[in-house]
């Protein structure tokens, strides 16, 4: 387990980076990104389907939910430096 404030720092980070990457990629402006205090909530604007991702403070993961394929978590692997879920796929 790390240290909180590692925690919080390495999902600042991953979330901040998601959030601008998804706003860089919506070139149509066809979604609604609103990143704030460790949740990131992503509306499709046409269907107001909502994806959420956010820090899970209690078991040091992201967790992840989808309108289409349900939740998932995502925990930080020190070896590739990046967030994976439980079958090896990235954030």
């Amino acid at each position: 387990m790390m240290l909180e404030k590692d925690f919080y720092q390495l999902c600042e980070s991953a979330l901040n980076k998601l959030s601008e990457a998804i706003e860089n990629a919506d070139k149509n402006s066809q979604l609604d990104v609103e990143y704030s205090d460790g949740i990131l909530k992503i509306v499709i604007t046409k269907t107001k389907k909502t994806y959420v991702i956010n820090r899970n403070s209690g078991n040091q993961k992201i967790w992840y939910s989808s309108p289409f394929s349900g939740a998932n978590y995502f925990s930080f692997d020190e070896k590739t430096h990046d967030w994976r879920d439980a079958k090896g796929d990235e954030l």
